[in-house]
């Protein structure tokens, strides 16, 4: 076990080195802006070509980078590279434990891990990890993560993670997250999260949480998903977006050029109603609650949730086609007593900020009749129950015709 972790802290030094490398790129490009106003000709090129981070990160100090068809090594300098490895760009490599070297050509395999100082095109393979300073154009394939420090042009697989600094333009797979800080062109398919700090072309598709912090041409599925301008669709719980060409469909979907409305109403029911709509018109999503105050008794009460639609008529009046679920309850919750409703009325806008509405409703009740508990339906309103049916399991149900009338604030 001793020797296998010195492997390990071996490998990430090595891996460690190409961030180095990036991060003295800067200090050392200033210094030779410096220089250049003291070197003319030939010395001014030398001294640039010395500075550049990527001749630094290809080679090492008194050697120059070489390419093999083929080598072999147990671990980093051990092999038919030897002490050289970091210099040597190799198109095929096999690594019994793990390998180091300045890039891949064709295909490279390891049992634990892949250290590439540069590039790497054709196939890479590795127990553990994958990581790799330059391009990705290929294929990689990794028990735990693949980390690149670069653009990626291929497919990253990971048993947890795929990492990249650069875009991304084919699709990254992953047991827990993708990750690139720039734009996505293909698919990110994840267990837990997918993440774009750019665009988007393409698809998110996470267990948990898609984030792309600009646009997205194309889709997100997930529990959450996050964008700034979406021409494509959301599929979700919860969906947020600044703004949407498409449709978003989830239990709650925000867009923020979207529709929401605060509403007021009543019904044969409840005389007090507030509802919160929100999505787009062309479907959106329903929160409410509503009370029935009695004298000298507990008050009525039910809260609940629907989906709507709501197509355009004409100028200022609009079509609202909605199907909710409600709990009616007197005091606790304590039996099963839903009310559900299918409605269908019109809704004309008054002003930017205020629109008025109405229209019947076909309601079917659906309760637990051993309960006693359950209150009165019809206080203040007496339409008429068209139909009661009993089933198994102490369920009956009853349905009727109702109405729904209010207020819209926007």
């Amino acid at each position: 076990m001793h020797t296998f972790s010195k492997i390990l802290a071996t490998a990430a030094l090595l891996a460690f080195q190409t961030l180095e490398a990036g991060a003295q790129s800067s200090t050392e490009s200033q210094n030779t802006s410096t220089a250049s106003t003291e070197l003319e000709g030939d010395q001014f090129n030398e001294a640039k070509a010395a500075n550049n981070p990527l001749v630094r990160v290809f080679t090492l100090k008194g050697a120059d980078t070489t390419t093999v068809s083929m080598q072999f090594s147990f671990v980093p300098f051990v092999g038919t590279n030897g002490t050289n490895s970091g210099n040597v760009i190799n198109d095929v490599s096999f690594n019994f434990l793990g390998g180091y070297s300045a890039g891949t050509r064709a295909f490279e395999m390891a049992g634990l891990f892949n250290i590439n100082r540069g590039d790497m095109t054709g196939v890479q393979l590795a127990g553990l990890f994958n990581q790799v300073g330059g391009k990705v154009d290929g294929v990689q394939l990794a028990g735990l993560f693949n980390s690149n420090l670069h653009t990626v042009r291929g497919v990253q697989l990971a048993g947890l993670t795929n990492f990249t600094t650069g875009t991304v333009d084919g699709v990254q797979l992953a047991g827990l997250a993708n990750f690139s800080p720039k734009s996505v062109k293909g698919v990110q398919i994840s267990g837990l999260a997918n993440f774009s700090g750019k665009d988007l072309e393409g698809s998110q598709i996470a267990g948990l949480a898609n984030f792309t912090a600009h646009d997205v041409r194309g889709s997100q599925v997930g529990s959450f998903n996050y964008a700034r301008k979406v021409d494509g669709f959301q599929l979700g719980i919860i969906n947020y977006a600044d703004s949407m060409s498409g449709v978003p469909v989830g239990l709650i979907s925000f867009v923020r050029s979207g529709y929401q409305t605060v509403e007021i109403s009543a019904n044969e029911v409840l005389p007090m109603n507030l509802a919160l709509r929100t999505g787009k018109r062309e479907f959106y999503n329903i929160l409410f609650a509503g009370i029935r105050p009695e004298l000298n008794e507990q008050p009525t009460w039910a809260f609940g949730y629907g989906v709507g639609t709501s197509p355009k008529l004409g100028r200022n009046v609009f079509l609202n086609i909605e199907a909710s679920s409600e709990q009616l309850s007197k005091g606790r919750v304590e039996a099963l007593n839903l009310v559900n409703r299918l409605y269908v009325g019109a809704d004309v806008q008054l002003s930017k900020k205020l629109a008025v509405f109405a229209g019947p409703t076909l309601n079917l009740r659906v309760f637990d009749d051993s309960f006693a508990g359950h209150p009165e339906l019809f206080t203040y309103a007496n339409p008429q129950i068209r139909n009661e049916n009993i089933y198994p399991e102490d369920i009956s149900s009853q349905w009727w015709w109702g109405f729904r009338a209010g207020f819209r604030i926007f």
